[in-house]
């Protein structure tokens, strides 16, 4: 009786606790909302919840035995998520299974020579899948975005040691410096001098509130190699961003597969990867105000920065490339709505801004941001006069993604 009652208050909670979340449902006026019939991994982790309350009950009464098996169940299901994503990040986004696979094979620790004549010593931060978490796919997919943002940092930082030695050169200390991988046949070596750069923080006397915008207080109001690296820890940012993105851009049929159809794949696979196609226009905005005031204030470290070929190079192919991505993400969007809405089972469409979903049957359609806010907040000053100098010394205002 008393996992009836709690059944029951909780259905009747979970529809107010939704249309107070960025990922909403809707019903049409006037019509009784029927059971959605396509697996939303916002609605399972709801049913997860109650069924976690009503365990917690058993488990009081659970002997070690029924315990020991309870977790022996748990860690197979995260162990079987963990080995299908790992498949499908092999297949379908094999640019990202080789960054991962190239970190793998970094030694845990090495040992340079500086060249002010010491000896550097670095080990690796993390293990290659460190920040994989939940246990269902859709958990899996979602954090392996993460992982591979965050080993994109680590290979960043690690693989500069393999790459001096392999040239037999030294560490420089006084330089900010980095591995850039775009592919098994695209990389960058950067190395710029620390005295030419200033901490990121500097620009938060000249960002106005209103476009401080979610990673603001983290990149440039925070503590991070952005403060210490200044704009080489920007671009090693955007590298990491744009890593993360692509992954989540390939993984749209491995969402379909986890989320049970290719409607609630759709919008599982857009509700994960918003926030990451946007943060490029938070980096494109972050480093040119850098670099502005680069220009203003420190002239001779920014011409010298504008001829130094790595970064101009590094730079440019990351804003293509992550500017290309964008556009290929918003076709893939309405490809797929289209072909939802031709298949005569489901009603799609993106309606200021938002990606709605309705299966056939149902009268509630479910909703997520295509970007998020970051992306219209930054859009104005982006495509003005502000930074048209800045753009023209870089000759890159013709790769920007189309709006």
């Amino acid at each position: 009786m008393k996992i009836l009652v709690k059944l029951s208050v909780i259905s009747l909670l979970i529809p107010f606790f939704f249309c107070c979340r960025e990922n909403h449902q809707r019903t049409e006026t006037g019509k009784v909302p029927h059971v959605i019939s396509y697996r939303s991994d916002s609605l399972q982790r709801s049913a997860n919840m109650v069924t976690r309350r009503i365990s917690r009950e058993r488990i009081n009464d659970a002997s070690p035995e029924e315990m020991e098996e309870m977790r022996r169940l748990r860690n197979s299901e995260r162990a079987a998520s963990t080995e299908w994503v790992k498949e499908n990040v092999k297949r379908y986004s094999p640019e990202s299974w080789h960054m991962l696979t190239e970190y793998e094979k970094l030694p845990g620790s090495t040992e340079i020579q500086a060249a002010d004549g010491g000896l550097v010593t670095t080990h690796k931060p993390a293990g290659t899948f460190e920040y994989l978490r939940g246990r269902s796919r859709i958990d899996m997919l979602a954090s392996m975005e993460t992982n591979v943002h965050e080993i994109a940092h680590a290979y960043f930082d690690q693989n500069v040691y393999r790459y001096l030695r392999g040239k037999n050169l030294k560490i420089n200390a006084e330089n900010a410096q980095g591995f850039i991988y775009i592919s098994p046949s695209k990389c960058y070596f950067v190395s710029f001098p620390l005295e030419a750069m200033f901490p990121s923080a500097e620009l938060v006397s000249v960002i106005p509130d209103e476009l401080r915008t979610y990673r603001f207080d983290t990149y440039i109001d925070g503590i991070t190699s952005t403060q210490s690296d200044g704009i080489i820890g920007l671009l090693n940012e955007l590298h990491a961003y744009y890593l993360g993105s692509r992954y989540c851009f390939a993984m749209l049929e491995p969402y379909k597969v986890a989320a049970g159809s290719e409607a609630s794949g759709l919008y599982e696979w857009v509700k994960h990867t918003q926030s990451t196609m946007s943060a490029f226009y938070e980096f494109d905005f972050f480093i040119k105000e850098y670099l502005l005031r680069m220009k203003m204030n420190y002239e001779p470290d920014y011409y010298r920065l504008l001829s130094y070929k790595p970064f101009n190079e590094a730079y440019l192919s990351l804003i293509k490339l992550y500017s290309d991505l964008i556009d290929n993400y918003s076709d893939r969007i309405n490809d797929e709505i289209r072909l939802l809405n031709a298949s005569g089972e489901t009603e799609a469409s993106i309606e200021k801004g938002w990606l709605w979903v309705k299966p056939g049957n149902s009268h509630v359609s479910s909703g997520t941001p295509v970007f998020s806010e970051e992306r219209d907040i930054l859009l104005p000053v982006l495509d003005g006069r502000r930074y048209r100098e800045v753009e023209k010394d870089f000759q890159f205002k013709s790769v920007m993604p189309s709006r």
